[in-house]
């Protein structure tokens, strides 16, 4: 009976997958033909970080931290493409609205065979600034170290002989747009997941300060961050836009570990990322003066992140804390069960990652809104620079 139940299951998710893929079509041809250099808003829009801003780029390895399977992608038109969403993520998004092709995952293509000069992305689910983050645990993860040094490689192998000339190149990445996710899994994957490992071994209880100690792991990690951005400022890059961290302890994921019965966010995990988005936006507006001809955008996913499941209502949704998958013990959809119909009320995807509609709410304030969830400009006024 239980196998029985399984097939018809999943029989159920493919006739639905079916029916989103037809009722999309038409949108999807449009969305991703090829747009004309006159609508576009900047010549590029590389993308770099975690699951926020993943395409798929661990999907050809044999390994956990990717999400190339049903329910993930039931409402995007080429299916589960390995995004941790129903749908579009926000990079997708801010991509659209710039007028530029949806920014194909970097191990999906081979560069130098490609005339794409849209850009990118290059992000990496569990992945994070830390080069150990992630990629200790699950095979196939690309820190963010790594993500910059493929996109060395592309200016290499696909840029310079595309855009022929210096001057050409140099306008070409001074012009276009950098986008940056990532930040909780250098929290919950190294720092979190080290101290707990150490107190277990441990043979008697030790003697911590631990705001001591995570306020020194923040301000390495910070700083960790700030000289990958000026790698990237070394290679061409002018105009960033910095999504800052997540509300880890607003996450359904750490919400039902900690409070099942009556949610409410985790205000330890909170204020460990609270302060880590402190230290990063006040080394931001330090790097400006040091990084001429730079603009930094910072993008404040902290507060959305608290908005989505305190206030969803606020953003067109309904529900917050409950995702609309039903996950398993890590947090991720469970294959064998349909997600929740009603996806566009819903906040989040599965215990980690918004749903296509939470993205597109960010991204379009991000990219155009006066609210300031992208500051001090918004993309828009960034690309016009």
């Amino acid at each position: 009976m239980e196998n029985a139940q399984r097939v018809e299951d999943m029989a159920k998710m493919v006739s639905s997958v079916s029916l989103v893929f037809l009722f999309n079509l038409i949108s999807f041809v449009s969305f991703f033909s090829v747009p004309s250099e006159s609508h576009k808003l900047a010549p590029a829009l590389n993308v770099f970080g975690s699951s926020a801003v993943d395409a798929g780029n661990n999907n050809k390895f044999h390994t956990f931290a990717k999400y190339n399977y049903l329910p993930y992608g039931i409402d995007f038109p080429e299916g589960a493409s390995g995004r941790p969403t129903n749908g579009y993520n926000l990079a997708d998004y801010i991509a659209q609205s710039l007028g530029l092709e949806i920014p194909p995952p970097i191990n999906s293509v081979n560069p130098r065979l490609s005339k794409n000069i849209d850009g990118f992305n290059y992000a990496s689910s569990l992945s994070g600034t830390l080069n150990t983050t992630g990629t200790d645990t699950y095979r196939g993860v690309m820190s963010l170290y790594r993500q910059i040094h493929l996109f060395k490689a592309t200016i290499r192998q696909q840029l310079k002989p595309l855009l022929k000339t210096h001057s050409s190149l140099k306008e070409h990445l001074a012009k276009s747009i950098f986008l940056l996710s990532t930040g909780v899994n250098d929290y919950s994957l190294t720092l979190l997941r080290n101290e707990k490992r150490d107190n277990e071994s441990a043979a008697s209880p030790r003697q911590i300060d631990f705001e001591e100690v995570h306020y020194a792991f923040s301000q390495d990690l910070v700083e960790k961050y700030a000289s990958l951005l000026e790698y990237l400022y070394k290679l061409g890059a002018r105009k960033f836009v910095v999504i800052n961290a997540e509300a880890m302890g607003c996450l359904p994921y750490e919400v039902q570990k900690a409070t099942p019965v009556d949610p409410v966010c985790v205000d330890p995990l909170n204020f460990l990322i609270f302060n880590f988005n402190r230290l990063l936006s006040r080394k931001i507006s330090e790097l400006g003066p040091k990084l001429p001809g730079t603009t930094f955008i910072i993008g404040n996913n902290y507060e959305h992140t608290e908005t989505l499941v305190l206030n969803p209502t606020s953003l067109g949704l309904k529900e917050g804390f409950n995702p609309c998958c039903k996950v398993t013990k890590n947090g991720r959809c469970d294959a064998k069960i349909l997600p929740c119909t009603e996806r566009d009320e819903y906040a989040f995807f599965d215990g980690f990652n918004p749903t296509q509609a939470a993205n597109k709410v960010f991204a379009n304030e991000c990219f155009n809104g006066t609210s300031g969830v992208c500051s001090p400009l918004n993309v828009q006024q960034l690309a016009a620079l």
